[in-house]
C-alpha cells in the first residue's frame, strides 16, 4: 500500500495553491516551487510584471520552453565533453518536448502535483528526456511504484547514474519537473453553508479524503469509463454474475454506448451514451439514456435525454438511484482570443416512479459519491487544459427531458 507523508515545506505549498496567482512568476511558482528559488532570474525576463498566461497546457510549455531558453545560456565548460554533448541533446529534447504541448492529465489528486506517467501514455517533461535515452522501461517501473513522485526523491542508482550521464544538474531536473493541475474538486453531498451553498473543499480538506493508499476503481465507479483500460463486461460480470449471466446474450446490442451500470430494487440498470452524426446537415448529436433489464429479457429504455451530457456514473442516496456525468460546452475564438470552454454537471435521480433533473450547477463531471469519515462527497472532475469549470451553486437552465420508469 502506498502512502503520503507530508512535509512543512510540501503543506506550506498548498497553502500558497490556493491565492490565483497576479503575475506570470506566481503562476509559474504554483506549476514549479523551484522558482521561489530563482526569484531574481525571474524578475530579470520581467515575470513579475506579465499577467498569468491562460490554459494549462500553454504555462506548461511556457515553463519549460523558458528554462530550455535559461540552460541553453548556461556555462557548460566544467562538465565533460561527453556530458556537455549530452546535454545539449537532452536540451533539444525539452525543446520538442514543449512544442508538443502534451503533458500528462493529473485525473488522480485533487491538488498540483507531478504525475509521471499518465494512464493514457503521457511522459511528464523529466519522464521524456530518460525515454529518448533509453530509459523507458525504468520510467514504466517509477509509474507502477510510485507516479506521483519528485525527482528528488527518487533514490534509486539507475536514476542518479543517468542524471550524472545526462549533463543536466539533479537543480535543473527539479525545476524542469511541473506539478500538474487537478481534475478533482470535492463537494459535501448531506450538507450546505449558512447561506444554502454548496460546501467544496480545498486542497488541505481534500488530502483528509483522498490520497495514494486509495485505488482509483475502489474510490469511484466512473474512473473505468474516463480511462477505459478495461473490458467492461467483466467488471460487471465480477460485480453481478448473476445478471450478468443472464444478460450476456443481449449485452452485445448496448456493449459500444455502456458507460456505468448498477442493481437497484433488484433491477440493473446501465446508462449509455450514443453520438450520432448526421451526413446531410453535419449536425452531432449526443445521445444519453438509460437502459433498464426487463422481465421478459430485453432492454427496456427508461430514460433518455439529446445534447444534455454523457452519464459517467450510478450512485444510490436517500432511497433513490442517481446517474451523474456531464458535458463540455465548445470553446470560440473572439477578438483574436480563444475563449475556452466551460464544463457542467448532469445528475438526473430515480425515485423508483419518474426521473429528475437536478438544476444544480456542480461545475464539472460527477464521477460518483466518495464515502469518507462517515461523510459523503460529489466527486466533479474537468479538464483544465480545454475548459474551465461552470460557477458551482448556480442554478441551471433545465430543457425538458423524457421521462420513464415504474
Amino acid at each position: 500500500m502506498k502512502r503520503i507523508f507530508l512535509s512543512f515545506a510540501f503543506v506550506f505549498g498548498l497553502l500558497q495553491a490556493q491565492a490565483t496567482p497576479q503575475n506570470l512568476y506566481e503562476q509559474l511558482c504554483e506549476i514549479n516551487q523551484e522558482w521561489h528559488k530563482n526569484r531574481a532570474i525571474a524578475e530579470s525576463m520581467g515575470f513579475l510584471n506579465l499577467p498569468p498566461i491562460a490554459g494549462e497546457q500553454n504555462i506548461l510549455s511556457f515553463h519549460i520552453e523558458t528554462l530550455h531558453q535559461i540552460f541553453g545560456n548556461r556555462d557548460a565548460s566544467a562538465i565533460s565533453p561527453t556530458q556537455q554533448q549530452a546535454r545539449a541533446n537532452n536540451l533539444r529534447n525539452l525543446s520538442e518536448y514543449a512544442k508538443l504541448r502534451d503533458c500528462p492529465r493529473n485525473y488522480y489528486l485533487p491538488y498540483r502535483n507531478p504525475v509521471f506517467i499518465d494512464h493514457e501514455g503521457r511522459y511528464c517533461a523529466v519522464g521524456y528526456l530518460m525515454k529518448q535515452t533509453g530509459k523507458q522501461a525504468f520510467c514504466e517501473a517509477v509509474q507502477q511504484a510510485s507516479n506521483f513522485i519528485f525527482v528528488r526523491q527518487i533514490t534509486h542508482p539507475e536514476f542518479h547514474a543517468w542524471q550524472h550521464e545526462s549533463g543536466l544538474s539533479l537543480d535543473e531536473l527539479a525545476w524542469i519537473q511541473p506539478a500538474y493541475a487537478p481534475s478533482v474538486l470535492f463537494i459535501e453531498w448531506d450538507r450546505r453553508d449558512a447561506n444554502g451553498h454548496l460546501i467544496s473543499l480545498d486542497s488541505l480538506q481534500s488530502l483528509k479524503i483522498y490520497n495514494l493508499a486509495y485505488d482509483q476503481t475502489d474510490m469511484l465507479n466512473a474512473w473505468g469509463s474516463l480511462i477505459g483500460n478495461y473490458n467492461l463486461f467483466e467488471k460487471f460480470h465480477k460485480k453481478y454474475p448473476k445478471y450478468a449471466d443472464m444478460v450476456k446474450p443481449k449485452w452485445a446490442e448496448i456493449e459500444e454506448y455502456v458507460a456505468c451500470f448498477a442493481v437497484y430494487k433488484n433491477e440493473l440498470y446501465v446508462g449509455c451514451n450514443q453520438n450520432l452524426y448526421d451526413t446531410t446537415t453535419q449536425v452531432q448529436t449526443l445521445q444519453t439514456f438509460v437502459m433498464r433489464w426487463n422481465k421478459n429479457g430485453t432492454w427496456e429504455k427508461v430514460w433518455s435525454a439529446t445534447n444534455q451530457g454523457n452519464i459517467q456514473c450510478f450512485f444510490e442516496s436517500r432511497g433513490k438511484l442517481c446517474a451523474g456525468g456531464g458535458h463540455d460546452k465548445a470553446g470560440e475564438w473572439k477578438d483574436e482570443v480563444w475563449n475556452f470552454g466551460t464544463t457542467h454537471s448532469l445528475l438526473v435521480s430515480f425515485n423508483g416512479r419518474a426521473w429528475k433533473v437536478s438544476d444544480v450547477e456542480y461545475g464539472g463531471y460527477i464521477l460518483g459519491l466518495v464515502y469518507k469519515n462517515q461523510k459523503r462527497y460529489l466527486a466533479i472532475s474537468y479538464f483544465p487544459q480545454q475548459s474551465k469549470r461552470a460557477p458551482i451553486n448556480q442554478p441551471k437552465k433545465v430543457e425538458a427531458m423524457s421521462e420513464g420508469g415504474k
